[in-house]
């Protein structure tokens, strides 16, 4: 086993679970997955040191779809596509300390 620092002061985690049984949970609407792809995309174009990944269940389904920014101990409930532009302020923020 290695051991390494990581290269990413921030990791951004999303929720897209989907229950196959109908209980609720992030990845029922296709909501997180979108906000997945443009998180990603808007960090990578913005050469940003964040690390945004897909996850599944976080916990608290009934508040979601669920972002948490890790190591920082934020969590975003509730989340939507049009949250996007907060979301990114709020990293930007985290990472200037």
């Amino acid at each position: 086993m290695l051991t390494a620092k990581t290269p990413h002061p921030l990791h951004v985690l999303i929720c897209t679970n989907a229950r196959h049984d109908g209980t609720p949970s992030c990845g029922d609407s296709g909501e997180a997955q979108r906000v997945f792809e443009k998180l990603k995309a808007d960090f990578k174009e913005a050469k940003l040191p964040v690390r945004v990944s897909r996850t599944g269940c976080l916990g608290p389904c009934a508040q979601g779809p669920n972002v948490m920014c890790y190591p920082q101990g934020v969590w975003f409930q509730a989340v939507s596509e049009q949250d996007i532009p907060e979301i990114e302020f709020r990293v930007r923020k985290m990472l200037e300390g």
